[in-house]
């Protein structure tokens, strides 16, 4: 019986300050007299942001996206150009990297909560970094050997790591509609939604080789440099994937 008090209480506190929050009186929307702040979830993880309304008919919004711990691990076979190896099988790691400003607009055609929104996103060109999680060089070949792909020479650092990015544009235009107003009118909580996307061109790998002259530099892999049959699905999904769908729920709160 605790137990059910426990779980209980709860639960109707949760129950009455919704229903205290639908039930409040509605406010109207003036040029930025109120402002609204925001948690949201979805494909590009974690946001937060702050909002205020431009009459009824539009909105602001500038926040930012983050995704927290996002990775991938995965165990490749190495072509190694030194003799002096521990391993030519190595763990490599994925992490996404998304950590975007954004400044939106949202238009409410109907002065309902379906809204039509534009603006930009603005981080890392960085999107994917892969890097290995161990050793697979001898410490006297770190910062001197590396990887052979095609006719390029990945060379490892100073620390026996060898890393390759996926980089797109780090500004990213925004295009998309929802549902839910980006400040509620009436109560002083309410729920949002998004589908649109992020505008990111066409990515590139890039990393760090070795030139002629034995010159570390940060360059992008080409189709035509890596010639590896099993990289040709890998630039051609890339050469297609020039957007980012950004699908997500937002709970808001009007602060005044």
């Amino acid at each position: 019986m605790d137990v059910m008090k426990c779980f209980s209480f709860p639960a109707v506190a949760v129950f009455l300050f919704f229903m205290n929050a639908a039930h409040a009186q509605t406010t109207e929307s003036g040029f930025f007299n109120h402002l609204g702040a925001a948690v949201s979830l979805g494909t590009g993880g974690l946001g937060f942001d702050l909002a205020a309304p431009v009459t009824d008919w539009a909105a602001v919004r500038a926040g930012m996206s983050l995704s927290p711990g996002a990775r991938y691990s995965a165990e490749v076979d190495l072509d190694v150009d030194t003799k002096s190896i521990i391993t030519d099988q190595v763990k490599v790691e994925g992490k996404l990297n998304i950590r975007d400003f954004k400044l939106l607009l949202d238009l409410y055609p109907f002065r309902s909560g379906f809204h039509l929104t534009a603006g930009a996103f603005y981080g890392p060109e960085k999107f994917i970094s892969l890097y290995n999680e161990e050793p697979f060089l001898a410490r006297e070949d770190w910062g001197t050997a590396g990887v052979k792909i095609g006719e390029y020479r990945l060379t490892s650092d100073e620390y026996g790591n060898v890393e390759a990015n996926i980089e797109v544009n780090g500004f990213k235009p925004y295009l998309g509609f929802g549902f839910g107003r980006a400040v509620p009118k009436k109560g002083r909580v309410g729920v949002s939604c998004d589908f649109g996307v992020k505008f990111w061109g066409t990515p590139g790998i890039y990393t760090w080789v070795e030139d002629n002259f034995g010159n570390r530099e940060y360059k992008e892999l080409t189709r035509e440099g890596v010639n590896d049959e099993d990289f040709d699905d890998a630039f051609d999904i890339m050469s297609r994937i020039t957007f980012y769908p950004v699908l997500n729920i937002r709970i808001c709160g009007r602060i005044f």
